[in-house]
């Protein structure tokens, strides 16, 4: 089962990655030859102009060939696109990861608890209190990083019994605090509670306190929002971490540890029933189109990014970089993404032993 919803999750975040590609291409009167779900042969399809949609039988991923060249007048090839219509084609893949991981982020936190950084509660001789954090404080940042989320202002924390500042939003001001947290019961705390509410479709059918009302439906979306704004963030970060060697690259995972986790998720959840199972798989389609999103816009050649930054340069020199040399350039970044790809693979499997 985990290889299936594997299988169907990435299948639909390249999908939709590539119908970005698709939409923007169309737009701008590019020749797309062919639009495909799934690799391989193929099992049936349709014609539209110039463009073949198919179904192929191996279901990992998808395609939106963009002819590179063409003698033909009433259409233009990929490389004869202006600059900046490449920078459009080539971002407008990585904006539907996002567009996706927001919709669905959405539908989750619709069905889920809603928790934010409003501080309700300080508890008596608790570390917030003796730090001077107080009830009604809006935590704002942690070590220097805005945060919008818990999720965001867990990732910052220095960790440990390591002193966190702490900044909040108290009548109009900012204020930073230096919190030093306490272990109780195996786990080190502030002693302060943070804004909960009631999910605003509770099909879970949550045990919701006394006390603990649903918010307004802007509140949910905005919260989805601001989760998924600080997944591209802590991606981001963890890059930067990963290039100045804070991480080391065996803590990456391919498609071979995220089969693993998938399984691992759909265990924990499917003895809650079919809701539970959908809405975890959709919490993993956000972290993973997010991810992808991020990633094609490193400017990597091969990658969405390496192609918008040679629409930029293209743009800011006037110059268009010969097809040939382009073409070179992307290879050596596909052949290097390889070869990281199969490292990564190494290592997942390491850790399956």
């Amino acid at each position: 089962m985990s290889v299936i919803l594997t299988l169907l999750i990435f299948t639909v975040i390249v999908v939709i990655h590539e119908a970005g590609h698709l939409v923007a291409a169309k737009k701008f009167n590019v020749l797309v030859t062919e639009f495909s779900v799934g690799m391989g042969p193929k099992l049936c399809g349709f014609k539209k102009g110039d463009t073949a949609y198919n179904i192929r039988a191996l279901p990992i991923g998808g395609f939106c060939r963009m002819e590179e060249t063409t003698d033909r007048e009433d259409v233009i090839a990929f490389n004869d696109t202006t600059p900046l219509q490449k920078i459009i084609i080539s971002f407008a893949g990585p904006f539907m990861n996002f567009v996706l991981a927001f919709v669905l982020m959405a539908s989750i936190g619709l069905c889920t608890p809603l928790t934010n950084t409003h501080i309700v509660s300080v508890s008596e001789g608790s570390p917030a209190q003796s730090a001077g954090l107080e009830a009604g404080d809006v935590i704002t940042g942690i070590n220097s990083h805005s945060v919008h989320t818990r999720e965001e202002f867990e990732f910052y924390k220095n960790g440990g019994e390591a002193a966190d500042t702490i900044t909040v939003r108290r009548n109009g001001r900012s204020l930073d605090y230096v919190v030093k947290p306490e272990l109780s019961q195996g786990r080190y705390i502030y002693g302060m509670g943070l804004s909960l509410k009631a999910p605003y479709l509770n099909i879970m059918g949550y045990d919701i306190p006394d006390g603990v009302e649903k918010g307004s439906l802007w509140e949910y979306i905005c919260a989805a929002f601001w989760s998924v704004t600080a997944l591209v963030k802590i991606t981001v970060v963890s890059f930067v971490r990963l290039v100045s060697s804070k991480i080391a690259v065996t803590e990456l995972s391919g498609p071979i540890g995220v089969t693993s986790a998938v399984g691992e998720v759909y265990t924990d959840s499917v003895s809650y029933g079919l809701t539970a199972v959908i809405l975890s798989m959709f919490q993993l389609t956000v972290l993973l189109s997010a991810n992808l999103g991020v990633i094609n816009l490193f400017p990597i050649p091969a990658l969405d990014g390496g192609r918008i930054v040679i629409g930029f340069l293209e743009l800011i020199t006037g110059r268009k970089i010969p097809p040939n040399v382009e073409g070179f350039i992307h290879f050596i970044g596909f052949a290097l993404i390889m070869a990281l790809g199969i490292y990564i693979a190494y290592n997942d499997v390491l850790k399956l032993i």
